[in-house]
Order: structure tokens, then sequence, then C-alpha cells
């Protein structure tokens, strides 16, 4: 049984023929009770310094779950922050490479358009060059030509006069001017022939083929 103050204060003993004395008993037992008063002050002050403790512990706890779950947190952003930094990193060095890359593919095009460019304005270039000096060599020809008809026809009017002079003027002068002016006549005409065609087929040249129009861009 627990005994309290009380108990120990309203204690009364029977008394018994040759028994304690009982100042003696009275006085250990105020002893008793102003010890046991004491120890049970003590017990409640360690009580609620106990309390005060448990208390102070839950608070602590709460703090320490507090702090936990923030640095759990913390350590969850902060690999989260990681995660995205490094997809943020990959996708700038992909889109740079497929950047750069399509950078490298549009030059290689550039490059052999450029090529297949230059390639046709060369041909087109030789060919306006053959055009051009078969052109050239035709009005040569056309001119070397008219100059051999000339030639020709003035030996044949040189010969016409010899003959002239070495006859009688009298009787032949109507008959050869008749001969020399008809063969002046036919070899005109032969020459305009000659240079009317030239001519048309040079025309018939620079209209298939015009200097000026001759696009090299």
């Amino acid at each position: 049984m627990r005994i309290t103050v009380e108990d120990i204060e309203n204690k009364e003993f029977k008394k018994a023929m040759r028994g304690y004395n009982s100042e003696e008993v009275d006085d250990f037992l105020n002893d008793v009770l102003e010890s046991y008063e004491e120890v049970s002050r003590e017990n409640s002050r360690l009580k609620e310094k106990i309390t005060s403790f448990e208390e102070k512990i839950i608070h602590y706890k709460k703090v320490e779950d507090t702090i936990q779950n923030t640095l759990v947190l913390a350590q969850s952003a902060s690999e989260q922050t990681k995660l995205a930094a490094q997809k943020e990193a990959d996708l700038i060095i992909k889109n740079a490479n497929d950047s750069a890359q399509r950078m490298i593919d549009k030059a290689n095009t550039d490059v052999l358009t450029i090529r297949a460019e230059y390639e046709k304005t060369r041909q087109e270039f030789e060919k306006f060059r053959s055009i051009y000096r078969n052109f050239m060599n035709s009005q040569i020809d056309m001119f070397e030509r008219l100059e051999k008809d000339f030639d020709r026809g003035f030996n044949i009017g040189i010969a016409q006069q010899k003959i002239i002079a070495n006859k009688d003027i009298d009787s032949v002068i109507d008959e050869e001017s008749k001969k020399a002016a008809i063969q002046d006549k036919m070899l005109t005409l032969e020459v305009a022939t000659d240079l009317d065609k030239n001519i048309s087929e040079s025309l018939e040249t620079t209209r298939f083929f015009d200097v000026k129009n001759f696009d090299l861009e």
C-alpha cells in the first residue's frame, strides 16, 4: 500500500504495556514526515521538470521532423533541379547539333547547286562561243566570196574593154555594149542574190542566239 504524507501525519498507534516510548515515536514520525514531505516536493519538482522536458522533447521532435522533411524536400528538389538542368542541357546540345547539321547540309546543297549552275553556264557559254564563231566564220566567208565576185566582175569588164578595142568600134559597139550590159546585170543579180542570202542567214543566226539576251547568271 502506498503511504502518503497524510497517512504519516494522521497515523496513531495503540498503547500497550511495555511498548515504545510515545514521544520518541512521535519525534521519529515527525522527522519521517518532514523527510517524506521534502521528498514528495522534490518528486513533484522532478515530475514538473520531466513534464517540461517531455514537452520540449516533443517540440524538438517536431522541429526535427520538420527539418528532416525540409531536408528531404530540399534533396528531392535538388535532384529534380539537376535532372531538369541536365535535360535542358541535353536539349540545348541536341538542338545545337541539329542546327549545325542543317547548316552543313544546306552548305553542301548550296555547293552542289552552285557547281551545277556553273557547269550549266559553262556549257551555255561554250555553245554561244561555238555559234558565234560559226557566225563570224560565215561572215568572213561571205565577204571573201563577195570580194572574189567583185574581182571577177572587174576582170570581165577589163577583158571586154580589150576585145572592144581590138575590133571595129563602129561595128561592134552596140553588140558588145548589150552583152556587157547583160553580163553586168547577171553578175550584179548573182552578187545581190548571194549577199541577200548571206544576210538572211546572218540575221537568222542572230535571231537564234542574241548576244545581248544571253544569260550568264
